[in-house]
């Protein structure tokens, strides 16, 4: 009986808080306590979190979402130092495998029509790790990128259900709304970060991910008036934050995230938004500024810089790249203070080809192509009013952070690239959904042929 209780897909929502308080014991664990006892809080959470998780897939899910925009220390254990939410996904990916492994479902769940694309992906970024000038910086490199990954994956085994999406789409929103409610409270004269964000880039590039989600739920989502009422409330909200993290690389995101909702379904609404932005940007003194005659501040020079060097390197080693964390690890021997100062490289596409080279760069190409092509087929066929604007908005924030990813590092950087993969995982997890609609469709008209001729026997 209490087995039964605890696999009640309705009761894991009141699960859902021993959750996130166990996760939060182990990373406030990490200050207060002694090593011995911290390690073995650590362990005892992986250990229960697993169990959880193994029970209720779809309980990893909720946890990412929750932690990483909200508590996500650095966790070191033994032979890794990773953020805490990488932990929680790599845990719950771990239990989501042996849960489909037990079930014997794993190879339906973790089969779509980007698998081929995606392990070429990996393939090149396992063959850029084989030649980095340092292999432990090439394996962090991996284990960051693979925050990415694992994400995917993680929507894919653990997200099968409308009623997961629903509460994915709750969580993000809430979870969000109330960081940019704790952000603002702390605003002050410098730009606006957050509480796990604090870099305000990073904390604009998070929100230029979620805002096209919220317009397109808001544009095309069937929602009663109040909850129109409360999305309308949170898109002003993070709309606020973005502005204030004077971040232009989300500026940019939010504006060819929005663009890509107009080209893919155009509407007057999103139009009138899409003008809003561009208002903004052009006569809001302080954000003008920003984009035009900021431009020759150190942050951007150094950028420029470095994209400079990047390509240098690109140029040595066309073909293979110089090794996955090249770039980083080399910045300590470099006589160029902005390179050596600020090792970092904010733009996806040239840090693939100087570390990856045009391998790694195809492979990502080939991925990103195969995506497309499957959106513009469910973009076609699928007319169900929730999960229509759930597609348009998951395609239109991968679109935003790509767009953002010429001017920061967002397929690379772990604590956004998590909600990547999950967006990338969710479009596949929608198809599946509409595809088994279909199926459950025929099946019915089957029966009810069969038992009209059944009938029609009979009375003969």
């Amino acid at each position: 009986m209490q087995l039964a209780r605890f696999s009640n897909i309705d009761f894991h929502g009141k699960f859902i808080p021993l959750i996130g308080s166990l996760f939060l014991i182990a990373g406030c664990g990490q200050s207060a306590l002694g090593p011995e006892l911290r390690l073995g809080l650590i362990v005892l959470t992986a250990i229960v979190s697993f169990i959880i998780v193994f029970t209720k897939p779809i309980f990893g899910v909720y946890a990412v979402l929750v932690v990483s925009s909200s508590f996500s220390p650095t966790v070191r254990l033994g032979f890794a130092n990773l953020y805490f939410h990488q932990w929680i996904i790599l845990i719950a990916l771990l239990a989501s495998i042996a849960s489909g492994l037990i079930s014997e479902n794993f190879h339906i769940k973790a089969k779509s029509e980007i698998t081929m694309p995606m392990m070429v992906f990996i393939g090149s970024l396992l063959l850029s790790v084989t030649h980095a000038p340092n292999m432990m910086i090439g394996v962090k490199s991996f284990l960051y990128i693979g925050v990415f990954i694992a994400s995917y994956y993680l929507v894919l085994l653990c997200v099968n259900r409308e009623e997961h999406i629903r509460r994915f789409t709750s969580l993000l929103i809430v979870a969000t709304s109330v960081v940019c409610i704790i952000s603002l409270q702390y605003f002050g004269s410098a730009r606006l970060g957050s509480l796990v964000l604090r870099n305000p880039n990073s904390f604009g590039n998070f929100l230029a991910l979620v805002i096209p989600f919220c317009v397109s739920l808001l544009s095309f989502g069937k929602l009663s008036r109040g909850k129109r009422l409360v999305l309308g409330l949170s898109i002003i909200l993070m709309s606020l934050n973005v502005i204030f993290t004077f971040s232009r690389s989300a500026w940019v995101g939010v504006f060819m995230g929005i663009l890509s909702l107009i080209v893919l379904k155009p509407r007057a609404s999103l139009l009138l938004i899409l003008c809003s932005v561009v208002g903004a940007l052009l006569f809001v003194n302080p954000i003008h500024k920003r984009i035009v005659k900021d431009i020759s501040d150190p942050g951007a020079q150094y950028r420029i810089i470095k994209a400079k060097i990047a390509y240098d390197k690109f140029k040595e080693h066309p073909i293979m790249g110089n090794g996955l964390g090249s770039f980083h690890y080399e910045a300590q021997f470099s006589d160029v203070w902005a390179y050596r100062a600020h090792s970092t490289l904010e733009n996806n596409y040239l840090l693939m080809l100087a570390e990856g080279g045009i391998v790694e760069f195809l492979a990502f190409l080939y991925l990103i192509i195969a995506l497309g092509r499957r959106v513009i087929v469910l973009v076609r066929k699928i007319k169900d009013p929730f999960l229509y604007p759930i597609l348009l908005g998951s395609i239109a924030s991968i679109i935003s952070t790509l767009a953002a990813g010429m001017f920061e590092d967002t397929l690379f950087f772990p604590k956004n690239n998590w909600l990547i993969g999950m967006f990338m995982g969710l479009i596949i997890v929608i198809g599946k959904i509409y595809e088994g609609s279909l199926t459950a469709s025929d099946l019915v008209e089957g029966e009810a042929e069969v038992e009209s001729m059944d009938f029609q026997m009979e009375r003969g």
